[in-house]
């Protein structure tokens, strides 16, 4: 018990201070060419709309919270708001200068009003930041470099070294042992962050708890394999004989001790799940180990199970470590933490052994060498994380079947047969434009999708069979084609005996468009849950009336008419022409004038807006990859990778290598 305490006790250590656990670090900062900024872009909105934004929606919020100190009579930080009555001299460049980006950082970090002060809500803050954005444009930043504390003092630009989500644990775990054991089941659920990804290393939290779950998790693993003595004989099929073989590299005999024995399986063992070389002092603490097991007269096998348990949950193995240079500024990764960062964002699993010879040539860092492994990966089978991993959690799907599902009594065609098959064609869907350098633009208009009969069946689509998941043409494309057709995007945007164009308006304004949703008003009220009303009232009819009010219309005015174009589709994804006995109305009319009815011709305007589709999905990838959210120094990767795509038909291998090429990606700045 006093052993397993220090395990423990050494974990938590450990995990508190990541930094320097052995793994090298370019030795000299990277001076980067200074690029020249680029111009700020030019103005979004039309007149009428600024000044509507600025003369109602901000120029309240200066005199609330900002005139107080930025007044002619205090400045304080020399600068005076009072003078920007109306939108025409807020948007004046040359009079507003750099203001506007200055106060949007100010009110995102927090820093303003100044403590004491009232502070604008969190919807009120989105709005100025917003505003500032889509009225002003980005700011103008130098592109060939990552923030530092002189420059940028939020700057969150490393990836904190940070513990495996789950479904990495799941997949680390099959790729060391060889063995599908899903033991992820056993772990609590990972929390998300950042861009929306439970990759994002300031929600990825150690506890007490998790530690005692990686020790039954490290437990359960070890007996697949090497089963505790007062465990069932290991069960010797082909996927567990390779596993100890893998595991028992040499075994003790008359010309090798046990000891010397165990020391040649614990390093390779190590060196695999610790993702780099290890050191010899790190081997004689995993020994002293197995010599204790030894001394209480454990066999040689038990032995080296406790050895082996004592890497499982070590933090070299449950965390990615991206340890601190010793000098100041800003550095290369190392070969090593390279490699798990470009394993995990497109395998969510451990390097294989060609990437770490390639760490060992220190040659990982080369631009040709990473597009070169980039596309090897991609047709690799393990690359169906992508779609397993990002594309879930971006559709927003994770939770379908589990605690998201349709009204049994109302829907009782959805079972956990076809909640699955629903996830597994948007999972296949977004995987195979990913893994096949498709087309992005395929992702909201293709003329195929993954089915099987049962999924093919709901959709009313013939000449399936079979529960094996396969790629479809579609021939009606007035319906499905694309993430607008996808049953799983459908019903979680759905309510339990309704749908709801709102949410669905909304998911398709921020996951496809990637604009910001304030939250509703707290006197917003609520819709009938079921769409079956006594009064007759269609749900159009009450969202109508519920958009008349004025805190509500500016939303509903984006949201409910892209939601009405998916109308057609019920609440599990269904394809209808009535509801309730009427005519659906898929009639959609957005604030710009633009018209469209059903979701043909919403997919046909979306493709129109394609430079907003790409910003956005480049953005959630570039967020996944990171594990951490953006700041504005991402903004070149993002403008650049899109400008890029626009030059070669937007494939999906020009987005993966322009993030793995990126700064943000290859590089890290440390603080003494």
């Amino acid at each position: 018990m006093r052993l397993w305490c220090s395990l423990i006790a050494a974990v938590l250590i450990a995990a508190a201070a990541m930094n320097g656990l052995g793994v090298e670090a370019d030795p000299t900062p990277a001076r980067p060419k200074q690029a020249v900024p680029k111009a700020a872009e030019p103005l979004k909105r039309a007149a009428a709309e600024m000044q509507l934004s600025f003369d109602a929606d901000i120029h309240p919020l200066l005199v609330h919270y900002c005139l107080g100190c930025h007044n002619p009579e205090k400045m304080k930080g020399d600068l005076d708001l009072t003078i920007f009555k109306t939108a025409a001299i807020a948007l004046n460049r040359d009079l507003a200068g750099d203001v506007w980006y200055h106060v949007s950082n100010r009110v995102e970090l927090k820093e303003m009003p100044p403590e004491g002060q009232p502070h604008p809500s969190d919807e009120e803050r989105t709005r100025i930041i917003d505003w500032v954005e889509k009225s002003v444009g980005k700011e103008p930043i130098d592109c060939q470099t990552i923030a530092t504390d002189k420059n940028q003092k939020f700057y969150q630009g490393h990836v904190m070294s940070r513990r495996l989500t789950r479904f990495e644990y799941d997949n680390t775990i099959h790729d060391l042992l060889g063995l599908d054991l899903h033991l992820s089941d056993i772990l609590p659920e990972d929390g998300s962050g950042g861009e929306g990804f439970n990759t994002t290393g300031d929600s990825l939290f150690l506890s007490a708890i998790l530690i005692e779950k990686y020790l039954q998790t490290a437990d359960q693993a070890l007996d697949a394999v090497l089963p505790s003595e007062h465990f069932a004989q290991a069960d010797l099929s082909l996927p567990v004989e390779s596993a100890r073989k893998q595991l028992l590299l040499a075994a003790p005999g008359p010309k090798l001790s046990a000891r010397e024995a165990a020391k040649t399986d614990l390093a390779a063992f190590a060196r695999r799940a610790f993702r780099r070389p290890v050191g010899d002092d790190e081997v004689s603490r995993l020994l002293s180990l197995f010599d204790h097991a030894q001394a209480r007269g454990d066999s040689f096998e038990a032995s080296l199970r406790l050895a082996l348990k004592g890497v499982l949950i070590s933090p070299h193995f449950l965390f990615l470590v991206e340890p601190k240079p010793a000098k100041e500024g800003i550095y290369r990764l190392g070969d090593y933490p390279l490699a798990s960062r470009l394993s995990y964002f497109l395998w969510s699993s451990m390097p294989d052994e060609e990437l770490l010879k390639l760490a060992d040539q220190r040659r990982l860092g080369e631009s040709d060498v990473l597009r070169q492994q980039v596309r090897r990966m991609l047709k690799d089978p393990r690359s169906r994380a992508l779609g397993e991993n990002f594309a879930a959690q971006w559709l927003g799907i994770t939770a379908l079947g589990g605690v998201s599902r349709p009204d049994p009594k109302r829907f009782p065609e959805f079972d956990d047969e076809l909640a699955a098959a629903m996830r597994e064609e948007a999972v296949e869907f977004v995987g195979h434009v990913l893994r096949n350098d498709r087309s992005l633009m395929e992702l909201l208009d293709a003329d195929y999708t993954f089915l099987n009969e049962r999924l093919a069946k709901h959709y009313g689509i013939t000449g399936v069979s079979g529960t094996e998941m396969r790629k479809v043409q579609l021939v009606d494309r007035t319906q499905r084609g694309g993430l607008l057709g996808l049953a799983a995007v459908l019903t979680s945007t759905s309510y339990p005996l309704r749908t709801s164009p709102v949410l669905r308006g909304k998911w398709v304004l921020e996951e496809v468009l990637g604009e910001r949703v304030p939250p509703p008003p707290p006197t917003a009220g609520q819709l009938p849950p079921d769409d079956n009303q006594p009064d007759g009232l269609s749900l159009r009819q009450r969202l109508e009336h519920h958009r008349s009010r004025a805190e509500c219309a500016g939303c509903h005015q984006k949201m409910d008419p892209l939601g009405f174009g998916l109308e057609n589709f019920d609440a599990i994804g269904r394809w209808r022409s009535e509801q309730g006995g009427k005519p659906i109305d898929s009639k959609g009319e957005l604030p710009s004038g633009e018209k469209f009815v059903g979701p043909f011709e919403l997919r046909k305007m979306l493709v129109k807006r394609h430079d907003e589709f790409l910003q956005n999905f480049t953005r959630k990838l570039l967020g996944y990859a990171l594990g951490r959210a953006l700041d504005k120094f991402d903004n070149c990767v993002v403008d650049d990778a899109v400008k890029n795509l626009d030059a070669d038909h937007q494939r999906a291998s020009i987005l993966i290598e322009e993030i793995v090429l990126s700064m943000a990606f290859r590089y890290r700045y440390s603080k003494k």
